[in-house]
């Protein structure tokens, strides 16, 4: 399969969302309503099967070259948001907008379709722990700088109770449970989870495109330059050298790289939403990545998959 047999197709989706919110095809409403298919029903089942049913792998070695890599972006680039005198929730946010990726939506569909349903396990050991991690860190940032409350203990345990409420993370969690009790998984059920699974990935591309923010005029300025730079180019070379380094398996560095290279997550632009000069620096941020990302994914595929 060429590696523009894999892209196009992917960002055609995602345009048909565009030009159908852009054109009023769907009303604000109906597209609400398939992100709920998408979020409640879809991807957690299409996750779920491909747990039980998947082979055994390393939850902990992939998990911990990404998040290191993760990690280490988030405090650059808060740390050279501070340097530039941002605010507390503006280095936050900086900081989340280089390092949130778009797992799920983009990342799953790219990945299976560039390496084969195998990749898909090793996928979600990131995803397991990508929301779980990142949004109560810089959520507690910025609950800490907008409103001075000091008491980060009850603000990330707030934010990891809203993750766990998450479809996404809790069918993953619920899935490894089933796997490590060892429950069979009846065929009614299987053929059920590879229906509603069938469906998640298509729906959750053009609910991508239709949620897409529309940045204002001027917003695009040092912080998503700084943002997109970080995300889509420093961000896969620090995975990709500090998984060389730990020597993880090709299979699981792919894996690792080419989701660390995916565009800024929408849920970063969605945390944002707690001031409006942050809520448009995102929405940059989010457009603009997920732009630029055709082209620095083709590359990451070409040199990986």
């Amino acid at each position: 399969m060429s590696l523009l047999t894999i892209i196009l197709p992917v960002f055609a989706l995602i345009a048909i969302g565009v030009i159908a919110r852009q054109r009023r095809l769907l009303e604000p409403l109906a597209f609400r309503g398939l992100t709920d298919v998408v979020f409640f029903l879809a991807m957690p089942a299409l996750l779920f099967g491909a747990i039980v049913q998947g082979p055994t792998f390393d939850l902990v070695g992939i998990a911990s070259v990404y998040f290191a890599a993760c990690l280490t972006i988030f405090a650059c680039a808060l740390t050279l948001g501070r340097l530039l005198k941002f605010p507390l929730p503006r280095a936050a946010m900086l900081g989340l907008n280089a390092s949130y990726g778009n797992t799920v939506m983009l990342g799953i569909p790219i990945i299976v379709a560039a390496l084969g349903a195998e990749a898909l396990p090793p996928l979600l050991a990131i995803i397991a722990l990508h929301s779980a991690i990142m949004l109560p860190l810089a959520g507690t940032l910025v609950e800490i700088g907008t409103t001075g409350q000091r008491r980060p203990l009850a603000i990330v345990t707030g934010a990891l109770n809203r993750t766990l409420r998450n479809p996404i993370i809790m069918s993953i969690v619920i899935a490894f449970l089933w796997r490590a009790l060892q429950l069979p998984l009846p065929g009614p059920l299987r053929e059920l989870l590879r229906l509603l699974g069938a469906a998640g990935i298509p729906l959750a591309l053009i609910c991508l495109g239709g949620s897409l923010p529309a940045p204002k005029a001027g917003a695009l300025g040092m912080d998503t330059v700084i943002a997109t730079v970080l995300k889509l180019a420093a961000m896969p070379a620090l995975v990709w050298v500090i998984g060389r380094w730990a020597g993880l398996p090709a299979l699981p560095l792919a894996v690792a790289v080419i989701t660390a290279g995916m565009p800024t997550g929408a849920n970063a632009f969605l945390l944002a939403r707690r001031a409006d000069d942050l809520l448009e620096i995102s929405a940059a941020t989010v457009v603009a990545t997920t732009l630029l990302s055709l082209l620095t994914l083709y590359g990451l595929l070409h040199a990986l998959a």
